[in-house]
């Protein structure tokens, strides 16, 4: 067996790619997205109570259908960066990674020699020993995604982008107009150039530009600005607004009624 980097080969196929944060610790919300041709789920264990053994089952989920899935966790966690990947998962989302000297403390705990200092295991991640090169192959097919959501960020993005080891820039819109004072604002001048500033760094360094979108208008906006990976929701959110939605419009026709 050999392992694939399966966001590149999808990136490979498709000139960007849908994805959708999941905070419901349900596999069968990431199945249901998989069936519907999302292309990617990342598994929040920033903002949700998701443990390992459940992100494990979510990530078979997805692959019986082809989605890629994958964990967000704490950037001083690296210990759980590691447990992650050791069980299975297709990459790795970082939040709020500062400076070049955070990122290359996650390059450390994900990568292994010569570029980090992971320490290999036998479980799901390399099949249990059946990705015979799993040392070589993963550093490449082990995608690791660098979330820009402060002005600090930015201020060293250049520095995070020309570090070997990372793959995506990924920019967080809500915290990173609230750290620049503007929050929710993502037209505000300030906010709209760092935005540039990022896809301008991915395209000198290589790096895959994403970003989070809460609509299709926006993601088709973004995508047309030259982002490759968008969000277009989250699946807790979409279930609150639906069923909101719903309950209202049943009570509304019901007022019409003469009972």
């Amino acid at each position: 067996m050999k392992m694939h980097n399966l966001l590149k080969e999808k990136l490979e196929e498709k000139k960007y790619l849908v994805g959708a944060f999941v905070a419901s610790c349900a596999p069968q919300n990431v199945e249901i997205l998989a069936m519907n041709g999302m292309d990617f789920a990342i598994l929040d264990m920033e903002h949700s109570p998701l443990g390992l053994e459940t992100m494990v089952d979510m990530i078979r989920a997805a692959e019986c259908y082809g989605m890629v899935a994958f964990p967000r966790v704490y950037t001083i966690e690296t210990k759980l960066m590691r447990r992650v990947l050791d069980v299975g998962a297709h990459g790795i989302m970082l939040p709020m990674v500062n400076t070049p000297e955070e990122a290359k403390y996650i390059i450390d705990a994900v990568k292994f020699p010569p570029i980090g200092v992971r320490g290999m295991n036998s479980g799901r991640g390399p099949r249990w020993g059946a990705y015979p090169d799993y040392l070589r192959e993963a550093n490449d097919a082990l995608f690791t995604i660098f979330q820009i959501e402060t002005k600090q960020s930015v201020d060293n993005l250049e520095e995070i982008a020309k570090l070997e080891g990372s793959d995506v820039l990924f920019i967080g819109t809500g915290d990173l107009s609230l750290d620049m004072g503007h929050p929710g604002d993502l037209k505000h001048p300030e906010v709209a150039v760092a935005i540039d500033r990022v896809l301008e760094m991915c395209a000198k360094y290589n790096k895959i530009p994403g970003i989070v979108t809460s609509s299709p208008e926006a993601a088709a906006e973004r995508v047309a600005q030259g982002f490759r990976i968008v969000t277009i929701m989250n699946d807790l959110g979409i279930f609150r607004s639906v069923t909101l939605d719903r309950i209202n419009r049943t009570h509304e026709l019901v007022s019409k009624l003469s009972l």
